[in-house]
């Protein structure tokens, strides 16, 4: 049992109606968290068509020596630390794999969604259900470690309200270019300078503007002053 974690404070932001459990009374859901009061937690029981009210950590009755927790996610899930928030980052021990926390895909909590997915493997997933039970809520490094990570793999900005990464929109180039001009091109600040002409500015993808004759590239710059870049992977000054 979790009698120590704080569950008030959990479900302080969760949506009135939530779906919760008590082995006392059943299915629940709740109604509202009082934080001041010594009975801060109150559920709805469908059964009693009445209110039952709880301790911060879960428990019925608060001054009674040896009192347990009973107030869980679902009958199937009793994990409170597990009671993950949309936008949290989840971290499985056993394949390694980080997650972002979309919603649940399971009334009891057994299952959730996911929208970036990072393998052991350094690769990334999208959408993906996974069992709860597997996952633990990551540690503030390895979330931004994660989400560092996604920036780079997919060149933009997180943004925590779509927890997704985000293109972000390129600046106006500070060169102009002409159809045939010389020029050095790359995908992105990881890659080598290489050798292209160019073709026209793209308006259709602003994250790869630059259109030369073999592809599409998100840097690029006149060859003419930066040849002794050409096959590094350096910055230009």
């Amino acid at each position: 049992m979790e009698n120590k974690i704080n569950i008030a404070e959990i479900l302080r932001d969760m949506p009135k109606g939530t779906k919760l459990y008590s082995p006392m009374f059943g299915k629940c859901k709740l109604e509202e968290v009082i934080n001041h009061k010594e009975y801060p937690i109150s559920v709805y029981i469908r059964g009693e068509q009445a209110f039952r009210t709880f301790t911060k950590d879960g428990c019925y009755i608060s001054n009674i020596e040896g009192s347990e927790c009973v107030l869980f996610p679902s009958s199937k899930m009793r994990c409170w630390s597990k009671f993950f928030k949309r936008g949290d980052v989840v971290y499985n021990p056993n394949s390694k794999m980080l997650a972002i926390f979309d919603g649940w895909a399971s009334d009891y909590y057994t299952e959730f969604n996911t929208t970036i997915n990072y393998y052991d493997d350094h690769t990334f997933g999208e959408e993906e259900v996974c069992t709860t039970d597997c996952f633990v809520k990551a540690t503030d490094k390895q979330r931004v470690e994660f989400i560092e990570a996604a920036e780079k793999h997919y060149g933009g900005k997180y943004n925590p309200e779509t927890l997704q990464v985000e293109s972000v929109k390129v600046a106006e180039p500070k060169c102009s270019f002409k159809p045939f001009d010389k020029v050095l091109v790359r995908y992105n600040e990881d890659s080598v300078w290489r050798c292209e002409f160019f073709s026209n500015y793209n308006t259709f993808n602003k994250r790869y503007p630059y259109v030369c004759l073999s592809g599409v590239y998100k840097y690029c710059i006149h060859y003419d002053g930066n040849q002794h870049l050409l096959g590094t992977d350096k910055s230009p000054e």
